[in-house]
């Protein structure tokens, strides 16, 4: 396969088209490639076809046509299905000297058993995990971190970049995903640190819209003061990103750490925080709304 470049365009194909991916696709087709669709949901599929894409009835159907395949897929039990375990799954339908690219969040041992499967077809596979949220994916802004095989990455960037304003090559296959567990430790607890923040500002009478307008000026200012901070002072629960997929993220995180001895102890307490979001059936909201764990546990709820 040749390097890719807007002169010589290769089919791309993306399956999973949610919160993330439907955007991210998007991006894609906007910049010119040929794009191939599958997804469970039908709405997303319509829409992405009314702007020229085609969709394939199956993953091995879609992984048939394409010289670049994409999944963004919510947890391991799926990853594995449609890449490799499934009736119709994609990897043993790519062609050889292809390139596979996982861009959701997924274990690095899954990951490291789904490389050396392609790799035993001749096809390179990159887990390539991104961060910036609903907002990164719809602006085209995300953070991609990428491992795999270097020549395989230099040759797919140019569809990175599509999707992404920073494209980071972290390393061998794994490497990708761990990055992403190391971001999402900050951003776990990081959005702790908000909640709380904003908790003592609203338990003290303080204006919340102040308070993110004034915190956010300084040292405490974060993406997730600004942003998620400022949704929470607007009373906005809907998710950018889903309390069920940080919790899977976290629960993967936390297994790493385990095999380490690593002590992550505020990773841990967030998410046993966010598990009681999961109990009252709250875990489809926003990472923000930790701030309503927390006035449970205040008695303001």
């Amino acid at each position: 396969m040749a390097n890719l470049s807007f002169m010589n365009l290769p089919a791309v194909g993306f399956i999973g088209l949610g919160i993330m991916g439907r955007p991210m696709a998007r991006h894609i087709l906007q910049a010119g490639y040929p794009l191939i669709v599958h997804s469970r949901s039908r709405p997303p599929i319509d829409a992405l076809v009314e702007l020229g894409a085609r969709e394939a009835k199956t993953p091995a159907e879609l992984a048939a046509q394409c010289e670049v395949v994409i999944t963004c897929l919510p947890d391991d039990e799926t990853v594995r299905q449609v890449w490799l375990t499934g009736a119709h799954a994609a990897l043993p339908a790519m062609r050889p000297n292809t390139i596979a690219v996982d861009m959701g969040t997924t274990s690095p041992s899954l990951t490291r058993d789904l490389a050396a499967y392609a790799q035993s077809r001749q096809v390179a596979f990159l887990d390539a995990p991104v961060t910036g949220g609903q907002w990164g994916a719809e602006s085209g802004t995300l953070t991609i971190m990428v491992g795999g095989a270097r020549d395989a990455y230099e040759r797919a960037l140019p569809v990175f970049q599509a999707m992404g304003k920073r494209i980071v090559y972290v390393g061998e296959s794994g490497k990708g995903q761990l990055m992403k567990l190391a971001n999402q430790i900050a951003v776990a607890v990081g959005m702790l640190a908000v909640a709380e923040a904003l908790l003592f500002a609203e338990q003290a009478g303080l204006d919340l819209n102040l308070t993110v307008e004034t915190l956010s000026s300084g040292a405490a200012g974060s993406w997730a003061m600004e942003n998620l901070g400022r949704r929470i002072a607007q009373g906005d629960l809907q998710p950018g990103f889903m309390v069920r997929l940080l919790q899977k993220d976290l629960q993967i995180l936390l297994s790493e750490a385990r095999s380490t001895a690593t002590p992550l102890l505020g990773s841990a307490l967030v998410h046993q925080l966010y598990c009681h979001l999961e109990r009252t059936g709250e875990d489809r909201l926003g990472t923000q709304a930790l701030i309503q764990v927390l006035r449970r546990l205040g008695g303001q709820e």
